[in-house]
């Protein structure tokens, strides 16, 4: 039997449907992924479940005597408890039954008249706790804290006086220490390092209970989930399996029901052509075979289904930005304290022009305090930097701190660009998705998503050629992050990225760097391997790489990337002559109908041979498209030895 059965779920907002016949169901031991671009409605439906947020129709039901969870997107205190205690209560059935076998104990000193019946119900509490876990919950609380990431000496600080990112794990461990039978977890990774998402995988890949997880961690659904659901076209559609299973199965049927879409097109096309012809005739007899083709192409239309569209993401790429020197960035024994605090020291490293480097490393080690001192809001407290010759730096910061809540969209980016026209600014803003009304909204009232593409565009209009992001795509949906991904692919200046999506790691950077207390040290291996290496062990000093070894790897990727980028482009380029090939076609197969019409048989016969020609090529262009693609896929293949 289900856990969780949801029927024709129905959620509007004034004249807006967010989502309609939304069905689907959980069964036990499930770990279910939950994708859709922002504003689709994933956190409004993780709210209806969880009975925070009203709903316009269908229903919902839970299997008796299940326990829920849930981790929110973002977190909502009610408590100034330590961290440790905040945490503990997810066991408050276990904690209460503790309590009251103390009050028993107390009692038996001195209620001789109740003694037997008070032994009685010490003997059921000690067996409830010995076959609940009574003995070892403080220690799984502790280990759960500490696998997320928290020392041991912030077990005992105010949960308040911790960070956002902090309280979501805080959360985060209270929730799937909770013995739930169903999680729902709204994005769990967004504030978590390298190391904590491996504990959180390897958590829900031994949890027995089911998992509801909406995330656009791609490697996470990937190493997590057992089935995929995706809210679309405000719809939901799903299939076994985890992401990447997923996206294949759902381009095989996209390109299925393409094919078949075009089929039946060209089909209509023919039997019009013969329904043309008859008119013409113009007896009897042609009257009876145009009603029947007509009826044909009739139960044709009835058939046919338009291939689903992708919801839109943003679409953009950086201009084209100015040079700069070789060095762009150099760290010279770069330090930094906080008080008597050390946060890192010894940093030594030099980024150069044309470079995407990657830097990874557990929170709280001073990634972003880095990007802040090389973007001048900081100032350093051991060593120095050197920002090379021509730099323009474009700073993407974790938070949104830097808009300002009370204008609204257009005004934000008037005041940033007053030499930019507004109706350009229109123009970009309905690039990032900003339509009509909505560069009237104000900033406060914006989601994350939509602040963050709001940050992006800033960036893209910034003409900076060296670009810093800290956390780039933690409020993305999955398509703008591959979008983004896609922009900084082309991009051609430097770009310096602090970052844990794996996804991104693997597809962009040139060098990836490890940031310890005590340095910077070079990663030489790639892919899993490196994520796996981090969080088996962490370097016991950090080491400098071979400057020699280091240009190398670098201009292997370097070339290895123009060759990607040049294969994808002649793909591209194909693709564009096949769709020209195809528009030709369909222009002279309307020419022929007028000629057979007008009875212009010359005519007729030199839209005969074009169309040949047409049909010829055609064949050609699919053939070099299959090889093109095929070389495309061959490099790829290349960049991940």
């Amino acid at each position: 039997m289900a856990l969780l059965t949801v029927e024709n779920l129905k959620k509007t907002f004034a004249d807006r449907t967010l989502f309609s016949d939304v069905s689907f169901e959980i069964r036990p031991g499930e770990r279910v992924g939950l994708i859709g671009v922002n504003g689709s409605g994933k956190t409004t439906l993780m709210r209806i479940l969880m009975g925070k947020e009203p709903y316009d129709g269908g229903s919902f039901g839970m299997r008796q005597g299940t326990k829920l969870s849930y981790v929110e997107q973002i977190p909502k205190l009610d408590s100034d408890t330590d961290l440790y205690s905040f945490t503990l209560e997810a066991y408050r059935p276990l904690l209460d039954l503790e309590a009251e076998e103390t009050r028993i104990l107390k009692r038996l000193e001195q209620d001789d008249a109740n003694r037997d019946r008070l032994i009685e119900r010490q003997a059921a509490i000690v067996d409830t706790l010995s076959r609940e876990g009574g003995a070892t919950f403080r220690a799984l609380t502790r280990s759960a804290l500490l696998g997320l990431g928290f020392p041991e000496e912030d077990l005992s600080r105010s949960i308040s006086s911790f960070s956002g990112g902090q309280i979501s794990k805080a959360m985060l461990a209270r929730a799937i220490l909770s013995q739930a039978d169903l999680l729902l977890l709204d994005e769990p990774t967004n504030n978590l390092d390298v190391t904590a998402i491996r504990w959180l995988t390897d958590y829900l890949r031994q949890f027995k209970g089911a998992v509801l997880v909406v995330s656009h961690d791609r490697a996470f659904l990937d190493d997590t989930v057992t089935r995929m659901l995706e809210l679309q076209h405000g719809r939901i559609c799903g299939t076994a399996g985890n992401y990447s299973r997923y996206m294949e199965l759902k381009m095989d049927a996209r390109e299925l029901a393409k094919k078949n879409y075009l089929r039946k097109q060209k089909e209509i096309r023919r039997i019009e052509g013969i329904i043309e012809q008859q008119k013409r005739w113009n007896q009897e007899r042609n009257y009876v075979t145009i009603a029947s083709k007509q009826k044909q192409i009739d139960r044709i239309r009835e058939d046919m289904v338009e291939p689903e569209r992708d919801e839109k993401s943003i679409v953009f790429r950086f201009p084209t930005p100015a040079p700069t020197g070789n060095e762009v960035i150099g760290l010279y024994d770069l330090g930094m304290r906080f008080g008597e605090q050390r946060l890192f020291s010894h940093l030594n490293g030099m980024i150069r022009a044309g470079q995407c480097v990657c830097l990874i490393g557990a929170n709280g080690c001073g990634k972003t305090t880095l990007l802040k001192i090389l973007t001048g809001s900081l100032h350093q407290t051991e060593g120095t930097y050197k920002i090379g010759a021509g730099v323009r730096i474009g700073y993407f910061a974790q938070n949104t701190y830097e808009l300002n809540d009370a204008n609204t969209v257009i005004e934000e980016l008037d005041e940033t660009f007053p030499l930019i026209e507004r109706n350009t600014l229109r123009g970009y803003l309905g690039m990032f998705l900003f339509k009509y009304d909505d560069i009237d909204k104000r900033i406060g009232t914006l989601s994350g998503g939509e602040k963050t593409r709001i940050r992006l565009l800033k960036l893209v209009l910034s003409g900076a050629n060296v670009l810093i992001l800290d956390e780039p795509t933690n409020h993305l949906d999955i398509a703008s992050a591959e979008m983004l991904e896609s922009a900084l692919e082309q991009f051609t200046g430097t770009v310096l990225i602090v970052t844990h999506d794996r996804y991104m790691v693997r597809r962009l950077a040139d060098r990836v760097i490890l940031m310890t207390p005590d340095g910077l040290v070079e990663q030489q291996d790639e892919g899993e391997n490196l994520f796996e290496r981090i969080v088996e062990r962490k370097p016991e000093k950090a080491k400098q790489s071979d400057k020699t070894e280091s240009d190398n790897l670098f201009l292997r990727r370097k070339e290895n990337k123009l060759q990607r980028a040049k294969a994808k482009q002649e793909v591209q380029r194909i693709e564009r002559l096949i769709e020209q090939n195809d528009t030709s076609k369909m222009e002279a197969e309307s020419a022929l109908n007028d000629a057979q019409k007008a009875n212009d048989y010359r005519k007729m016969q030199q839209l005969y041979e074009t169309i040949s020609v047409l049909n010829a090529e055609e064949t050609e262009l699919y053939e070099r498209l299959e090889q093109a693609e095929e070389a495309l896929k061959q490099i790829a293949a290349e960049d991940e030895l």
